[in-house]
């Protein structure tokens, strides 16, 4: 009799504990050209309602590289993690590396959040080129976040390997001339030996970075046309005074790859225009992935986002 109540109780208690979460993984047709996009769940198996973090990634960055960063954000935030391989990287199809104008990519975000996730309310984490995503879609109204983070945000483009003054107008010549398809040269980041790399501190995890199953190639003209493009729109007044969510802004004190100074600038131009509380924070020691750097700069970055996704 005791036996067979204690079985009752473990059975009843087993039936009771929720499923570990997972990232699960999609797919849907974008339109109206009918590219497959791929995105990533990461939450509980059953799919609820209510509030959750868009993760826009970075240019060349896929769904799976940051699962360890979602469980995290699962564990101590309690919200899914919804993230989409944008147009041409990672599993989704497009022409890699190669867009016309970033519409592209926030109007198939918003396909996305229209189709599976329409009047839930959402917070956005970005990294590098995602934070350009972020920003051009909440100036633009296309995407509405209730809070944003910026991890090393591509906000303007570096001086190097080619001065801004010949990219932006070189680009701009060949895109209209038709040979926007051409690609920019840029060499790949997880090319360099690791004392030479601009993207963590960590070795280990530099060479994890090197280990990607989706490699892409150096950027288009078009592409590099069309970030000179977005990174003025972010900064047009007109636009930021339309921002009114709380921004978070992290960088790192070695950051290289994209423009520090134009981070800072918008930050400053951003606080005098928008209504938005804005708040920039330079991690030292860091370089640009702030995700991927040694544990202790990853642990205050993490902090930091938590923290401000919390309030």
């Amino acid at each position: 009799m005791t036996a067979s109540s204690s079985t009752s109780s473990t059975s009843s208690s087993t039936r009771s504990t929720p499923p570990p979460p997972k990232l699960t993984l999609h797919q849907f047709l974008s339109s109206p050209d009918n590219i497959h996009i791929r995105y990533g769940v990461y939450g509980p198996a059953k799919t609820a309602a209510g509030p959750f973090i868009l993760f826009l990634l970075g240019r060349g960055e896929w769904i799976e590289k940051y699962e360890f960063l979602y469980d995290q954000l699962y564990e101590h935030l309690g919200q899914r993690v919804v993230i989409v391989d944008h147009l041409g990287q990672g599993g989704s199809g497009g022409v890699p590396s190669h867009i016309e104008s970033y519409r592209e990519y926030t109007d198939l975000i918003k396909q996305l959040l229209d189709g599976g996730f329409r009047r839930q309310s959402y917070a956005i984490i970005a990294h590098s080129m995602g934070g350009l995503i972020a920003l051009y879609g909440t100036l633009t109204g296309t995407l509405q976040p209730t809070r944003i983070v910026l991890a090393s945000p591509l906000l303007g483009l570096p001086q190097q390997p080619v001065p801004r003054l010949i990219a932006k107008p070189l680009s701009g010549l060949l895109t209209r001339a038709g040979l926007g398809g051409l690609s920019s040269g840029v060499k790949l980041e997880t090319s360099y030996l690791f004392h030479k790399n601009r993207l963590t501190s960590d070795n280990e995890k530099y060479q994890l970075l090197k280990r990607t199953p989706y490699a892409i190639p150096a950027p288009t003209m078009a592409w590099v046309k069309a970030s000179f493009a977005a990174c003025e729109l972010i900064h047009y007044d007109r636009y930021l005074m339309t921002l009114s969510v709380p921004v978070l802004v992290l960088y790192g004190s070695d950051e290289a790859v994209v423009s520090a100074p134009s981070i800072i600038r918008w930050c400053r131009i951003a606080r005098r225009l928008s209504t938005s509380t804005l708040n920039l924070v330079c991690i030292p020691g860091a370089k640009h992935e702030l995700f991927f750097e040694s544990d202790a700069i990853f642990a205050t970055v993490f902090t930091k986002t938590k923290s401000f996704l919390s309030r």
